[in-house]
C-alpha cells in the first residue's frame, strides 16, 4: 500500500501525563482453533442509497470441540445466521469488532458451513466498502488494509487466516465490476441489473480481497500468460496507455527477480476517479487513485510520469512480497512495505537509470533519520495490539527506514547472495506467511555470513547510530553512539555529568554498522563493522559511507571536515547529497555547527547532480519557513535567493528539446521553492504568467503549470485568489480540481487562507477534501489552521473512519513552533484520543518542540553565519 501525500513543497525540516480517554483496544487476534477455509459471497450493493446487502456461506475447520464461532465483523446488521443447516444464535460487540455465532450443540473437529445474511453501509472514505463521486457518476469500491474487510463481510480479518474467496455480485447492467480474479460468468437479470460471477481465487488474506464497480471500461494486454490491464473511467484509455506499459515491463522483471512468476491469469490496474489517499495492493485488482495512473504527455510533466511508473512499481512488488508471501501478523508489516518500497526502487533504476532513483531514495532515507531520531519513533519490527495501532504502522520508519535498511543488507550481503535469499524465501513461504525471522533465515544461508545479525540490531530497536569520526595525525578513529535530536536529549548530553551520559548511553543498544570508507579523491573502498563496543580506525582523510548505503548519521571533527568541504566538487552525487544532508540534521539538532551546512550549500557546484540539488532547493525552502517577518527572514531569503540564482541560471523558466528529465523535475521543484522564499524574479514571472492563462490553463505548459499557479496563489491578492477560486470551481476533472483547491492553501495572505478553511467545510470543496485543505493551510499558518480546526473538528473529520480522525487533529498542530501548542494537543488528546493512537500525538509534540528549539536557537546561528558572510563580501 502506498498512501498519498499531498503538500505542494515539503518543508523538509522535521528535524522537525497518562490520557483520560478510556476508550476500548480491539484485541489483538480471534480464538485459536477455528481457520476459514473458503468463502463464497454474494453481494448486491445500491449506489443512490449506499447500502449493500450480502449473502455468505464460509466453510471453516475447526482441530477440536468448539462451543462457538467468533468473526470479525464491524457496521453490519446480520439477520440470519445458520451452522451447518441448523440455526445459530448471534451475538454482536462493536467493542471488539466481533460477531459470534452459537451452534444448538457444540461442534466436533472437522469441517463446518456458516452461511449469513446481513446488510452494510457503504461509506465516504477510503475504508472498507465505499464510493468515489466525480461529475456524473459514482464509482464503488473496497479498501480493506489493514482491517476492514470486517466492513463488507463477517470474516476471519487477520493476515495468517488465509482462505479461498468466491465472489458474485448483482449489479447494474451498463456498469463493469470487478474483482480479483476473472469474470466466471455474467447472467441478465430484471431491473436492468446483472449477476456476475468470478472465479475463485488463490488462497490469500481477507485484506487483499477486492471488488469495484462503476462506469469503467478497460484497455488490455497479455504479457507472458497475463491479462494486464488498466481499468479506467469510460472515455480515458487513452491516458492509461502509460501504465499499461510500465505494468508490462514490471511483471517481466518481477517473474525474473523473484524466481516465482505471477500466479493468478489477470492483473488488473483500477484506476478510482479522483483522489482515494493512496494505492492498495490487491491481489489482481490493484486499486490506485487516478492520478497514479494516468499519464498524458500533453498534460502531465515529466515528475508526473515517474510518479506513475514508480507507484505502479511498488503496488506490485507487493504482488509478490504481501500477496504470495503475507506477514504472519501486523508487527512485520515492513515485510510488506519497506520491500515493496526498496524494489520499487530497484526496479525503476533497472529501467530507468537516468532518472536516478537512488539519489531520490537518498532524500527518503533522511525523512526516516529524521523521525527515527525523535522521541515517539519506534522499531521497524513492533509489536501492534490493536486495530489503532496497526493502521499507525503505516509510517516512514516501516516504509523508508525499511526501505533504506534493506538497501544497506543488500550491499552487505552482496546483490547476487541477497536475491537467492530472496528466491528461496518466496519459494518456501509462497501462499502462506511469513516473519522478519523467516526472511533472515533464507538471506543467512545465500551470503554464507550471519548477514540476521546486523539485520536485527537495526530492525528490532529504535534510533539511528551517529558515527564520529576524529582526525588526527596518528590516523582517522571512528566510534558509535545514538543520535538525539531531541531537546531533552541534547539538555542530557549539555548539561548532565559525564556518569549520567554514560549511563544513559548504556541503556541504548549497539548497531553493528556497516561502514563504507574512501578517501576524498576516490580510490578503493574499505569496509568496517562499527559498534558502540567496537570502535574502528583508518588512515588518512575518509568519506564515511561512501556511497551512503548506510543508515546512519555522520558527525566529522574539523580536522576530518576541511577535506570534505575542499573536494564537494569532486565527491560523488551520493557522497554530495550524504553529507549535506548529515550536515543539516546533525546541525539542526544541535550535534555539529549548522555552518557546517551552510558552508556545503555554499560550496556545491551549480552544476552538481539534479537531484541533489532538487532537495537543497527543498530544504531552503523549509528553512526559510521557520522565519517569521523581521531582518533575519529577509536576510536568509538574499542569500538563500542568491544561492540558487546560478542553478536557475542552469534550468531555466522553460523545458529545453532532450534536456534529461532530471533536469525538468529539478527546474519545478527550484521554481516552486524560490517562489516559497519569495524570490523577486521568480515571483513576477508566476504572475506574469498565471495572468495570460488566467482563462484557461490548458496554455501552460506540462513543466510549468505546477509552478506557476503555485506561486500566483502564494502570492495572491483577493483577485488572484477569486480568479483562482473561480478556476477550480468549474473544473470538470476531479483531479484537476483537488489540484487548484490545493494550491489555493499554499496562500500567503491570512485573510484569504481563512476563506480556504471556511470553504474546507461547505458543499463547494470536493468530497473529503476538508482534512486535506486543513493541514495544507497549516503547513504555511498553523495557528490559524488550530483554531479552525477547534472550531470545526467534527465537521472538518465526518467523512473520517475513527483513526483518521485520531490522526488528523496531531499532524495539523505538528508545522507548529509555539510552544504553548503542545500544551493545547496534549489538553485536546486527552479527552478524545484513545490511548493506542497516541503515536501521531507524541511524534507531533516531539516536531512541536524542535520547531521551536531550532527557531529559538539555530536561526540565530544562520544569521550570524550569513551577515558574516556578507560583511566578507562587502570587505571585498
Amino acid at each position: 500500500m502506498l498512501r498519498s501525500a499531498l503538500a505542494l513543497v515539503a518543508l523538509l525540516m522535521g528535524l522537525s501525563a497518562a490520557p483520560a480517554f478510556a476508550a476500548p483496544q480491539v484485541p489483538t487476534q480471534l480464538p485459536t482453533g477455528v481457520e476459514p477455509v473458503s468463502y463464497d459471497l454474494t453481494v448486491t450493493p445500491d449506489a443512490q442509497k449506499l447500502t449493500f446487502a450480502g449473502h455468505l456461506s464460509v466453510s471453516l475447520m475447526s482441530d477440536r470441540g468448539v462451543g462457538r464461532i467468533v468473526l470479525n465483523s464491524l457496521d453490519l446488521d446480520i439477520s440470519s445466521a445458520a451452522i451447518d443447516g441448523a440455526t445459530a444464535g448471534v451475538a454482536i460487540d462493536p467493542k471488539t469488532q466481533t460477531a459470534s455465532f452459537t451452534p444448538s450443540k457444540s461442534l466436533g473437529a472437522g469441517l463446518h458451513t456458516l452461511v449469513l445474511d446481513y446488510t452494510g453501509k457503504i461509506g465516504g472514505s477510503a475504508t472498507g466498502f465505499f464510493h468515489v463521486d466525480y461529475a456524473g457518476g459514482r464509482m464503488l469500491t473496497t479498501q480493506f488494509e489493514p482491517a476492514d474487510a470486517r466492513r463488507f463481510l463477517p470474516v476471519f480479518d487477520e493476515p495468517s487466516k488465509k482462505a479461498v474467496f468466491s465472489l458474485t455480485a448483482i449489479v447494474p447492467q451498463d456498469q463493469l465490476a470487478v474483482s480479483n480474479m476473472p469474470q466466471a460468468a455474467s447472467e441478465p437479470l430484471l431491473g436492468g441489473l446483472k449477476r456476475v460471477t468470478f472465479k475463485p481465487t488463490p488462497k490469500m488474506s481477507s485484506y487483499l480481497l477486492f471488488f469495484g464497480v462503476g462506469d469503467l471500461e478497460r484497455v488490455s494486454k497479455e504479457v507472458g500468460g497475463v491479462t494486464v490491464s488498466v481499468v479506467i473511467r469510460k472515455g480515458q484509455t487513452a491516458q492509461a496507455a502509460y501504465a499499461l506499459a510500465s505494468a508490462e515491463q514490471l511483471l517481466g522483471y518481477y517473474n525474473d527477480y523473484f524466481g516465482v512468476k505471477y500466479p493468478l491469469p489477470k492483473l488488473d490496474l483500477v484506476a478510482a476517479p479522483g483522489d482515494v489517499s493512496g494505492s492498495m495492493e490487491n491481489w489482481g485488482a490493484i486499486l490506485f487513485s487516478q492520478s497514479n495512473v494516468i499519464y498524458d504527455p500533453k498534460l502531465s510533466s515529466v515528475g508526473d510520469q515517474q510518479d506513475v511508473f514508480r507507484i505502479v512499481a511498488h503496488e506490485m512488488a507487493h504482488l509478490w512480497s504481501g500477496d504470495l508471501v503475507t506477514m504472519a501478523w501486523w508487527d512485520d508489516l515492513w515485510l510488506n512495505e519497506g520491500f515493496a518500497s526498496w524494489m520499487s526502487t530497484k526496479a525503476t533504476d533497472h529501467f530507468h537509470p537516468e532518472w536516478r532513483p537512488l539519489l531520490v531514495a537518498l532524500a527518503d532515507k533522511d525523512e526516516a533519520m529524521n523521525l527515527d531520531a525523535r522521541a515517539g519513533s519506534h522499531a521497524i519490527v513492533q509489536r501492534v495490539a490493536s486495530v489503532a495501532q496497526a493502521e499507525q504502522a503505516f509510517d516512514p520508519i516501516t516504509y523508508k527506514k525499511g526501505e533504506a535498511v534493506i538497501r544497506m543488507l543488500e550491499a552487505y550481503a552482496g546483490p547476487d547472495a541477497w536475491q537467492a535469499g530472496v528466491r528461496a524465501y518466496m519459494a518456501e513461504h509462497a501462499y502462506g506467511n511469513a516473519t522478519s525471522d523467516d526472511l533472515w533465515k533464507a538471506i543467512d544461508k545465500a551470503a554464507g555470513k550471519p548477514v540476521s545479525a546486523v539485520a536485527r540490531d537495526f530492525t528490532t530497536q529504535p534510533g539511528v547510530p551517529l558515527i564520529r569520526v576524529a582526525s588526527s595525525s596518528a590516523g582517522t578513529n571512528l566510534t558509535q553512539a545514538r543520535l538525539a535530536s531531541d531537546a531533552q536529549m541534547q539538555s542530557l548530553n549539555i548539561a548532565q555529568s559525564q556518569q549520567d551520559v554514560d549511563a544513559a548511553q548504556a541503556r541504548i543498544l549497539s548497531w553493528r554498522a556497516p561502514v563504507k570508507l574512501q578517501s576524498p579523491d576516490g580510490g578503493p573502498v574499505r569496509e568496517r563493522l562499527v559498534s558502540r563496543t567496537s570502535p574502528q580506525s583508518a588512515e588518512g582523510a575518509v568519506v564515511v559511507n561512501a556511497g551512503q548505503l548506510g543508515y546512519f548519521r555522520v558527525a566529522y571533527d574539523r580536522p576530518a571536515f576541511a577535506p570534505l568541504v575542499e573536494n564537494l566538487g569532486k565527491l560523488p552525487a551520493a557522497d554530495q547529497f550524504g553529507l549535506l544532508n548529515d550536515g543539516l540534521a546533525l546541525g539542526m539538532g544541535g550535534e555539529e555547527p549548522i555552518s557546517n551546512y551552510l558552508r556545503l550549500t555554499a560550496a556545491l557546484p551549480p552544476m552538481a547532480d539534479a537531484v541533489v540539488w532538487r532537495d537543497q532547493a527543498r530544504t531552503l525552502a523549509g528553512l526559510e519557513g521557520y522565519y517569521g517577518p523581521g531582518p533575519g527572514k529577509t536576510a536568509f531569503r538574499a542569500w538563500a535567493s542568491g544561492v540558487l540564482a546560478p542553478v536557475l541560471k542552469r534550468v531555466g523558466f522553460d523545458s529545453r528539446p532532450g534536456e534529461p528529465a532530471t533536469e525538468a523535475v529539478l527546474r519545478e521543484t527550484l521554481l516552486l521553492a524560490l517562489s516559497q522564499i519569495g524570490d523577486p524574479t521568480v515571483s513576477a514571472e508566476a504572475r506574469q504568467r498565471f495572468a495570460a492563462a488566467a482563462s484557461d490553463l490548458s496554455r501552460l505548459a506540462p513543466g510549468e503549470r505546477r509552478w506557476v499557479v503555485v506561486g500566483a496563489a502564494r502570492a495572491a491578492d483577493p483577485q488572484t485568489f477569486q480568479t483562482l477560486r473561480s478556476l477550480a470551481k468549474a473544473a470538470k476533472d476531479p483531479l484537476e480540481r483537488n489540484e487548484l483547491y490545493i494550491d489555493l492553501a499554499a496562500v500567503e495572505d491570512e485573510t484569504l487562507a481563512a476563506q480556504v478553511l471556511a470553504l474546507s467545510i461547505t458543499d463547494e470543496a470536493p468530497t473529503n477534501m476538508a482534512p486535506v485543505l486543513v493541514r495544507e493551510v497549516a503547513a504555511v499558518h498553523p495557528a490559524l489552521a488550530w483554531r479552525f480546526t477547534m472550531d470545526n473538528v467534527a465537521t472538518i473529520t465526518r467523512n473520517l473512519d475513527t483513526l483518521n480522525r485520531s490522526t488528523f487533529v496531531p499532524r495539523v498542530a505538528e508545522s507548529s513552533n509555539d510552544p504553548k501548542m503542545v500544551a493545547e494537543l496534549s489538553a485536546y488528546a486527552a479527552k478524545n484520543i484513545p490511548p493506542d493512537a497516541m503515536r501521531e500525538v507524541k511524534v507531533a509534540v516531539s516536531r512541536i518542540r524542535n520547531n521551536a528549539d531550532i527557531q529559538a536557537r539555530r536561526l540565530t546561528q544562520i544569521d550570524a553565519w550569513i551577515a558574516e558572510k556578507r560583511g566578507v563580501a562587502a570587505g571585498r
